[in-house]
């Protein structure tokens, strides 16, 4: 799967068959972020899990943009601004977004932000539109993750 580099951020293309690797490649807990640049809410989430992570640095977290593979640079550079870019980072491909979005999760309609909570074995999940909280990602962390 070839690798879009730019502003030193790696970004892994989003396929339809992603998501299902996702959850084949991750035995441990982890928290998988939707978002857009041109999601005001989506910027506000990024920064705190920016920090969370900073203080966190066990947190499992996937990140997927949903913008066009032509914003790479600006993704990367946000999420460098953020304290994001040594993370698992993707960005949707140039298939459809709708099938993209389907491949996650036939009940998400496109609504950002959008996350998905999973636990270790990958055999359950919970999705929250909206925005997160920290005390929210804490009390999964607490309950998912080793300290």
């Amino acid at each position: 799967m070839p690798l879009i580099a730019s502003a030193g951020n790696m970004l892994i293309p989003f396929k339809t068959d992603s998501y299902n690797k996702l959850l084949m490649n991750n035995d441990e807990a982890f928290l998988m972020v939707m978002w857009s640049l041109d999601c005001p809410p989506c910027i506000k989430e990024l920064n705190m899990l920016g920090l969370l992570y900073k203080k966190n640095p066990n947190l499992n977290l996937v990140l997927v943009s949903t913008d066009s593979v032509s914003r790479s640079s600006e993704i990367s550079g946000f999420l460098k601004e953020s304290g994001l870019s040594n993370l698992n980072s993707w960005i949707f491909s140039d298939e459809s977004g709708q099938k993209l979005r389907y491949s996650i999760d036939p009940r998400w309609y496109g609504e950002l932000p959008r996350s998905y909570f999973h636990n270790d074995e990958g055999k359950s999940r919970c999705s929250v539109s909206g925005l997160l909280e920290t005390d929210e990602i804490l009390a999964w962390l607490n309950i998912n993750l080793d300290s």
